[in-house]
């Protein structure tokens, strides 16, 4: 290997680690969020059941004007004390148009558990039992959620999230919230409703 190919390649290899660093840092921060959106306390030392990839509720996704619709919705009633966040609500719609599977490690003791091996999915399978059947077996199990990637605007220090829960078939909602993420803390400031069963 002649000396500027070496050094070519070199400069390869250091630019590709700068980008995996950064990338590696952007999902462990995604990660830190995502864990204190789901952090839950339940008097029974229970937990959540979270989907293993994520999820975003809003109406008329295949429809381009559906979509603007539940943008400016989500958009008017989050608007609070003067902070715009039609951008991240964009931000937000775009990020989740497909799912992606999480990285996030399950926390029983913060209330949640990612259910990656598909055990409460296979509830609502063919002849699985449904919610009868995943009560009895699994009592501290309140409920299945979805929750979104979330939205960080590291600058003003907001976070853009969507969270769904479903703890029976006529029992369940879905939220877009939007909270302060300051020293390591979230502080809800505002949600709007998706939907309710």
């Amino acid at each position: 290997m002649n000396r500027s190919a070496a050094i070519a390649f070199v400069a390869f290899l250091l630019t590709t680690s700068v980008v995996w660093a950064a990338e590696n840092k952007a999902i462990e921060d995604e990660n830190k969020i995502l864990a204190l959106v789901l952090k839950r306390s339940f008097p029974d030392g229970g937990y959540t059941v979270v989907a293993p990839e994520t999820g975003f509720s809003r109406s008329d996704s295949d429809d381009a004007k559906g979509i603007r619709q539940s943008k400016n919705y989500v958009a008017e009633h989050l608007q609070t004390n003067g902070i715009v966040v039609s951008k991240l609500v964009d931000l937000l719609f775009e990020r989740n148009k497909k799912p992606v599977r999480l990285t996030l490690v399950s926390s029983q003791k913060d209330g949640y558990v990612i259910d990656l091996d598909g055990k409460f999915a296979s509830y609502f399978k063919k002849d699985g039992g449904g919610w009868k059947k995943w009560y009895k077996e699994n009592p501290k199990a309140h409920g299945a959620t979805t929750v979104s990637l979330p939205i960080y605007d590291q600058k003003a220090g907001l976070v853009l999230v969507y969270t769904g829960t479903q703890s029976d078939w006529l029992a369940g909602t879905g939220w877009v919230i939007l909270y302060r993420y300051k020293n390591g803390e979230l502080k809800e400031i505002n949600k709007v409703m998706m939907w309710i069963s």
